[in-house]
């Protein structure tokens, strides 16, 4: 029986990303702290689409930790990935409402991580 693993994606605060992303400190084992509700199912697998992204240069990040992929973002650029991979914002789910409304509220001259955990 094979072992299942869960896989998350978040946001959390560009504290503890940002100085390995530049490179000042090595990586951390373990994922940031969350500050925003989960990323909600999708029809496409929302872990995959930051980890691909990440990958491709799409997202300034990488990999921090075994099972951990972190990028730092601005609201703007999460903005546009809740819009591609869940559609516009026409009759969400109560859980996508309510990351929408945790990224509307982010302020905008600021970066944060995005999180892709997996454990």
């Amino acid at each position: 029986m094979a072992t299942r693993r869960y896989r998350d994606v978040y946001i959390a605060g560009p504290d503890l990303v940002a100085p390995v992303l530049r490179g000042v400190i090595a990586p951390l084992e373990g994922a940031p702290y969350r500050i925003s509700p989960f990323f909600p199912p999708s029809a496409r697998d929302v872990f995959h689409e930051v980890v691909e992204r990440i990958r491709g240069g799409a997202l300034t990040g990488r990999q921090t930790a075994g099972a951990c992929w972190c990028a730092l973002v601005s609201p703007g650029e999460l903005h546009a990935l809740l819009d591609d991979v869940y559609g516009t914002a026409e009759d969400d789910p109560p859980l996508l409402l309510a990351l929408r409304r945790f990224v509307a509220a982010l302020p905008r001259e600021c970066q944060f991580s995005l999180v892709a955990a997996s454990f």
